[in-house]
């Protein structure tokens, strides 16, 4: 067994080993322990963000701190015959601001949406020119990918119309990771994670392993989703999975953990993080936002779309392990909280059964009362805000939470930004077919 100083590169321990192996004519196996990998901290350098409240990070940031929320009646198509009528849409989004007409033309909304908020990102990050491009990477969610031109261009052909050209460029669910790729001239491993609501926290821990494995030097990573369309309304719909009682009454319908809630409310929106070695952020002189510190996944195998304690509990645990930290070291927890009557539930239990005592000294708080459920891109959001609650000291508050369900016990920030010192932060994301995932963000 070989072990290896810390502040040795993996990049550097591979060349080694392969000199050697020519050297020697032999194959050599390379052992090391796993706490060195967990010791190479990995950190936030770029953030950016398009969604419901703002369509820059400050933007969003004020608004969620002083509980503005974006849920409105749907203005991108007719919804009048649909029994959820509001949605979570971003305003005035114009791609004409920052693509030509034949990149709007080649590409859907969900990937114009990423390739806003990774632009934003990788300005803030600065310059990555001292890397190489092969090992500047990109890892991206989302859980329905182009789905409005799937819908349009199945339209179309139903009325045997002819279907555009890019129908299937532009519906691909990794078209938004090839598209930033080809901006950016990010050249090494291109990854699009699929795992519903899952799908930017599953994204953004596959990136820290490919930093950790030295795979990458710097990972663009997130979650990218533009799916308030009528057919994923009305399949939503046909789950009773949408808030319906509150069409008259946008700004309340999304009420995570409140007496009354009766579904989420769809959102879409884009979060894109800029990830890389903390050792060279500094020597490149870039401003560090957080650490990433751990990232933990689990299935329930059990039902497709009901949620389920343990699951989410091994989720949480794996987390805090790979973080190699203690449940009592952490402050504040973004939960998943979508407004389900059953989820909010469930993901209460599975804190206070994983935090004991803990639980009741935790703030907690839920994004998605502000700009509904943004499916794959939600934990990419849920990590910003967790970010920003770092870096500022403030806690968003959930809002619509007048009357706490009797089984949500726990301190949920309600209505009222919360002012206090949070040094290590949870970002819950659970999602359909049993897919939970848990990120671990922390100060320096």
């Amino acid at each position: 067994m070989l072990f290896i100083d810390n502040k040795i590169s993996l990049q550097y321990i591979r060349k080694v080993t392969i000199f050697l192996a020519r050297s020697s004519g032999k194959s050599l196996i390379l052992v090391y322990l796993p706490e060195f990998i967990k010791s190479m901290r990995i950190v936030v350098t770029g953030m950016g963000v398009i969604s419901p409240i703002g369509s820059s990070v400050d933007q969003f940031w004020n608004s969620a701190v002083t509980g503005q929320g974006g849920i409105r009646q749907i203005t991108c198509f007719d919804a009048s015959g649909h029994r959820s009528r509001i949605a979570g849409e971003i305003p005035d989004f114009d791609p004409k601001s920052f693509l030509s007409a034949k990149q709007i033309e080649q590409t859907d909304r969900f990937t114009q949406l990423a390739l806003y908020a990774a632009k934003e990102a990788l300005n803030d990050a600065g310059d990555l020119s001292g890397y190489p491009a092969r090992q500047l990477a990109v890892s991206l969610g989302s859980g329905m990918g182009g789905f409005s031109t799937f819908e349009s261009s199945a339209a179309r052909r139903l009325q045997n119309k002819s279907v555009p050209p890019f129908t299937v460029p532009r519906t691909m669910a990794n078209s938004a990771a090839a598209w930033i790729a080809a901006q950016q001239g990010l050249k090494g491993a291109n990854l699009t994670c699929s795992t519903a609501c899952s799908s930017a926290a599953n994204a953004i821990g596959m990136a820290l392993d490919l930093l950790r494995a030295g795979r990458a030097d710097a990972v663009v990573t997130g979650g990218a989703e533009a799916c308030v369309l009528p057919l994923t309304i009305a399949g939503f719909e046909a789950l009773h999975a949408l808030s319906t009682g509150f069409n008259d009454d946008p700004a309340c319908a999304s009420r995570p953990f409140a007496t009354g809630r009766d579904g989420f409310v769809m959102g879409e929106g884009a979060g894109i993080l800029v990830l890389e070695k903390e050792q060279e952020a500094i020597r490149r002189g870039a401003k560090i936002h957080a650490v990433i510190a751990g990232y933990g996944g689990a299935c329930d195998a059990a039902h497709i779309v009901a949620p389920d304690i343990d699951g989410q509990i091994a989720a949480m645990q794996a987390a805090l392990e790979d973080a190699q930290i203690t449940p009592d070291t952490v402050d504040y927890i973004n939960a998943h909280a979508t407004s389900t009557p059953l989820g909010d539930v469930i993901e209460t239990r599975a804190i206070k059964q994983l935090f004991g005592d803990h639980a009741h000294k935790l703030a907690i708080s839920a994004t998605k009362s502000l700009v509904g459920h943004t499916i794959g891109a939600s934990a990419a959001l849920g990590s910003i805000a967790t970010i920003m609650t770092l870096n500022t000291g403030v806690i968003h508050p959930t809002v619509n939470l007048t009357a706490a369900d009797p089984e949500c016990d726990l301190n949920y920030v309600p209505n009222t930004a919360l002012h206090k010192a949070v040094k290590t932060g949870l970002c819950n994301a659970f999602g359909f077919g049993g897919n939970n995932a848990t990120l671990v963000f922390t100060t320096l």
